[in-house]
């Protein structure tokens, strides 16, 4: 494992909050347009209704809504409200300490986000089974932290794509080359790779930054690394202690995948290994356009927004559901 030096090594992050980036918001545009919200300096996705005769509503950038300052979240409501969009709906950042007024369609914990607080000690990271599994990678393979993400954009979107057709991955979560071109290129993106013997990717991980805080973003496979251990213990022990060498303080690796944080999910207990304790990220949900809401899906749901309840059938592709 290499941090500091010439090659694919010396990636330092950023300080901008990769989540709130202008840049991060244009890689989502796919699904919807994206709108700064200036008073507290996030950014969310309008998107049109189906059947909504013109309507839209908002989204807020997957898989986490970040923001500047939660406590402008008020003005930008109302000028949500004015421009006449329906709802909005967002998952917020577990790592700040969201504003809850004003979401009167929902307001609930999501999903448990496995956090790792990383000190400033030289403390060994992850459980006894977690570092024996990166130890026996290591013995074939070796990792390193990429100078230059974008340098890598081809063997990144084939190890997504794999990770694609080996889990059917749809909606927000299967991203396309352009999008991954930007969020390679935030100022806060740190890459780090496993190489093999012959010279061969077999993994990659893709993480966010900002200031004292990190997020991983997404990972992926090629069949050969999931031999010696798996590539993914490596490349988190790695990318764990990098982190911590150059001052993050907290890193969020995200939750189970799917709906549900099922204990038994593979994901979940791999993450769980890692961490040092969790925190939720809240599901939130405000109704701007009363009228029209009521007009758009007037049976109950436990969905949010009802009219994009899937079960419907009008809406094929739900925002939020993904791989994290």
């Amino acid at each position: 494992m290499r941090y500091a030096g010439g090659g694919c090594n010396g990636r330092r992050t950023g300080s901008d909050l990769s989540y709130a980036h202008a840049q991060y918001a244009q890689s989502l545009q796919e699904i919807g347009s994206p709108r700064f919200l200036p008073a507290c300096g996030g950014w969310v996705l309008e998107r049109p209704i189906s059947g909504g005769d013109g309507l839209r509503d908002a989204v807020g950038c997957y898989p986490l809504f970040a923001c500047r300052d939660w406590s402008g979240l008020d003005e930008d409501l109302a000028g949500l409200r004015r421009d006449g969009l329906v709802s909005l709906v967002l998952v917020a950042d577990p790592l700040t300490s969201p504003q809850t007024r004003g979401f009167d369609g929902v307001c609930r914990p999501w999903k448990s986000h496995h956090l790792v607080d990383l000190g400033t000690g030289s403390g060994e990271f992850g459980t006894a089974h977690h570092r024996r599994n990166a130890r026996r990678f290591l013995r074939h393979a070796r990792t390193e932290i990429c100078d230059d993400p974008v340098a890598h954009l081809d063997a990144w979107c084939a190890l997504y794509g794999e990770l694609i057709r080996r889990h059917g991955v749809t909606g927000a979560a299967r991203f396309s080359r352009a999008a991954f071109a930007l969020q390679l290129g935030l100022p806060g993106a740190v890459l780090a790779r496993a190489v093999g013997p012959q010279g061969d990717v077999l993994g990659m991980q893709l993480w966010f930054t900002g200031g004292s805080r990190a997020w991983h973003h997404l990972s992926g496979y090629a069949p050969d690394g999931y031999r010696w251990g798996g590539a993914s213990y490596a490349l988190m022990q790695t990318v764990l202690r990098f982190l911590r060498a150059t001052g993050v303080a907290t890193a969020d690796l995200g939750a189970a995948a799917g709906l549900t944080d099922d204990p038994a999910d593979g994901l979940n207990r791999f993450k769980a290994g890692w961490a040092t304790r969790t925190a939720d990220a809240w599901l939130l949900g405000a109704i701007l356009d009363p009228g029209a809401y009521a007009a758009l899906a007037p049976e109950p749901s436990d969905y949010f927004p009802a009219y994009r309840d899937p079960q419907l059938e009008r809406e094929p592709e739900v925002a939020h559901v993904g791989v994290d």
